[in-house]
């Protein structure tokens, strides 16, 4: 009986939830699955089509590019008219583009596709948030974005074993490498299959009477941000975005090259660590009531500096994973927290720009100049090189945030279990800064 109490406590508290947010939770996993399997196979899938390394370094930067380019009016649209069309054409784009992604096989469609595909997962990303902060109470705030972090890393487990299973055993039936075009595009069938399932959650969602416009503001108005919190906001995100991508873009080749490991090991362990950080992302809460948002943020971000660091010197594989287990947990452990900390910083009618900012700002690190920094470096220092300077932008990120943010207090830090507010500190995020 024991045993089942956790789990009878965790539908007791996912039936309390509004009808909003418990569609958006099951359309998130459902098409974080498929983004799973996408993100692990697309690299791969563009090398069988016979893409060289350089020019899947582009196609990965393109959606983020995109966003730079249309984002801001973009998110300004969203806040003004409401997510409802935006929530719906990215959902029809989705479709559309997995589907061709499944059947053509010719090069150009295959780019074509794949690049529609991302960019409308990175459209629903950055509504994300501002969609889960407007139907959920800033009670269960912290806790609903750390269970949709969690929902998320579960989903990347289970599209890292899909991604990876799916093309084996279709090279058994055919008798052909997992490794071909053929192979791989049988992900995408499942990939369209769970893209597909997760619509009848997106049109509900979409329909939810909390959906409405936050603020309606002439059109004028529309790119009129309070650009000093922003660009607060946004400045250590740049600097984290950067650090990240001299690193995450090469963790496959790093493992790949330094240890001789085939797609099926690194699937393996991306998906075990999928599952720890699922897992532990939970406990994301409990540390921030303990440090503070800010403080938990800042910390943990500090904290990616010296396992980077070792990471770039160490030669032996089971303390290698080890350590990357244990960054991949600390930096989501702050992911939550700074999507809380973001949507909380500006004022409502401006979070979907906020949203957009942060992802084209940390884009711009994570897709562009993070790898191509990376790659410069490690032709001329290796993985060594490359990710020593990493480790520097992960200490500086943290550092950055800490100091600009380190005192400030969420409203939703201020609120009781109940729901009842707290006292607020003098350095309460709804003052000036």
């Amino acid at each position: 009986m024991r045993a089942r109490a956790p789990f009878r406590r965790a539908l007791s508290g996912f039936a309390s939830l509004s009808p909003a947010a418990r569609q958006f939770l099951a359309f998130s996993l459902l098409i974080s699955i498929a983004s799973g399997i996408f993100n692990l196979v697309f690299n791969l899938y563009m090398s069988a089509l016979g893409f060289s390394n350089a020019v899947i370094g582009i196609f990965n930067s393109l959606p983020a590019l995109a966003l730079l380019g249309v984002g801001l009016p973009f998110a300004a649209l969203a806040d003004r008219i409401g997510y409802r069309v935006f929530l719906i054409g990215s959902g029809a784009l989705a479709v559309v583009a997995s589907l061709i992604l499944a059947l053509a096989g010719v090069r150009l469609l295959a780019v074509l596709a794949a690049g529609s595909f991302a960019l409308a997962l990175t459209i629903l990303e950055v509504l994300g948030a501002p969609v889960l902060a407007q139907v959920t109470r800033e009670a269960e705030r912290v806790a609903l974005f750390a269970v949709n972090q969690s929902l998320a890393w579960i989903a990347t487990l289970l599209g890292d074993l899909l991604g990876g299973a799916i093309p084996e055993a279709a090279a058994r039936v055919a008798h052909s490498s997992s490794a071909s075009a053929g192979s791989i595009r049988s992900a995408f069938v499942a990939m369209t299959l769970l893209t597909v399932a997760s619509m009848p959650f997106l049109v509900r969602l979409a329909g939810a009477a909390g959906l409405k416009p936050t603020r309606v503001f002439p059109v004028r108005d529309l790119l009129r941000v309070d650009t000093v919190r922003f660009a607060r906001f946004l400045l250590p995100g740049l600097i984290l975005g950067i650090g990240a991508g001299m690193y995450l873009n090469f963790i496959q080749l790093y493992l790949l090259q330094r240890f001789g490991l085939t797609p099926g090991p690194i699937g393996a362990i991306f998906a075990v660590g999928a599952a720890a950080t699922a897992l532990t992302t939970l406990g994301a809460p409990r540390i921030s009531r303990r440090l503070g948002a800010a403080r938990t943020i800042g910390l943990l971000q500090v904290a990616g500096s010296p396992l980077v660091l070792a990471l770039a010197f160490l030669t032996v594989l089971p303390i290698a994973v080890l350590i990357l287990y244990v960054r991949q947990i600390a930096l989501n452990l702050q992911a939550p927290l700074g999507q809380v900390f973001g949507m909380e910083y500006v004022e409502p009618g401006q979070r979907a720009r906020l949203a957009t900012a942060q992802t084209v700002v940390v884009g711009i690190g994570l897709g562009g100049i993070g790898p191509l920094v990376s790659g410069f470096l490690q032709v001329r220092g290796g993985y060594q090189l490359a990710f020593s300077v990493s480790a520097v932008f992960y200490l500086l990120a943290g550092l950055t945030f800490l100091l600009l943010f380190g005192r400030v207090r969420l409203p939703s830090e201020s609120v009781s279990p109940a729901g009842t507010p707290g006292s607020a500190s003098r350095d309460s995020i709804g003052e000036s800064l």
